[in-house]
């Protein structure tokens, strides 16, 4: 996919951020659906761009972060705790939405937040140290909002490590960890993670190497056997028949869209993610029988 599926508004906001960031940009990986528009022919619409952050390698580098996105008249998102922040373009009262994620390992004591620099934190996520070593660099290009063109270099993660992301995201907003008053809003949080669940492996599974795809998703935990028993244990849990967790977010997804999720559809799902669930305890069973 090219970077032109970003509607040019967000595109020229994104190059300008990357401009003033310099070579600290390295350590953004870029993630959700802004990153599925590199994947996928008809990715959703967004607003938000999210980044899984290589704390480490930031703690030692300049620019501030929190210096660029001031010069840059970002704002915090006050419930956010400095790890989403927006801005408002001033000639049609558009908003840009970032958000900051870093490895669950850097987290404080008793807390969801990660220390990035001084001022900025991110929201902790399992798997980020996978998506550092899972993504890519692709030069996108375009004007910036001061028209200049310009050119930069955006890591992005790679489809089986989204799909990861997607996996443990869902499982997260349907048990809805945050307590009752998030609820309305992990359930529409969900919905969504079961729909893009669907069309990453939709798109995929039709390629010709999807066993290529499969052997990427199981092979990218290494030998983290925890984090891979929980993506299996969801996929096990949410999509292996019609009363499935995920099979129904998929189907109210599908509501609220104003379409008629039928059966077949809803079976069409289950297969294909099936495909992916069969190929590790295929793989799983030779290994054993070398053993």
């Amino acid at each position: 996919m090219e970077q032109s599926l970003i509607p040019d508004l967000q595109l020229s906001y994104l190059l300008e951020l990357y401009s003033e960031l310099g070579s600290a940009a390295d350590n953004f990986v870029l993630v959700g659906a802004q990153a599925m528009r590199f994947m996928l022919e008809k990715p959703r619409y967004t607003k938000d761009f999210d980044f899984v952050l290589d704390v480490i390698s930031l703690r030692k580098m300049s620019p501030s972060i929190a210096e660029v996105l001031e010069k840059l008249q970002y704002k915090v998102v006050p419930e956010a705790s400095r790890f989403q922040f927006v801005k408002v373009v001033p000639e049609n009262n558009q908003q840009i939405r970032i958000e900051f994620l870093a490895s669950d390992t850097e987290t404080r004591a008793k807390n969801f937040r990660v220390d990035v620099q001084e001022k900025i934190h991110a929201r902790a996520c399992a798997g980020a140290e996978i998506v550092l070593n899972e993504s890519d660099l692709k030069q996108i290009k375009g004007n910036l909002p001061n028209g200049k063109y310009t050119k930069v270099k955006l890591r992005i993660i790679r489809p089986h490590a989204l799909l990861m992301m997607k996996l443990l995201a869902m499982d997260d907003r349907y048990k809805n960890i945050r307590g009752p008053a998030e609820a309305a809003h992990d359930r529409d949080e969900a919905r969504i993670h079961s729909s893009d669940i669907t069309a990453i492996l939709h798109y995929y599974i039709q390629y010709p190497d999807f066993s290529n795809f499969s052997k990427s998703f199981w092979s990218q935990f290494g030998k983290d056997e925890g984090l891979k028993k929980r993506a299996k244990d969801i996929i096990a849990k949410y999509f292996t028949n019609l009363d499935g967790p995920g099979i129904l977010l998929y189907a109210e997804f599908g509501k609220m869209q104003n379409l008629v999720v039928e059966n077949e559809e809803l079976n069409r799902v289950i297969r294909e993610i099936g495909v992916l669930l069969q190929y590790l305890v295929t793989y799983e069973n030779k290994r054993l029988g070398e053993s």
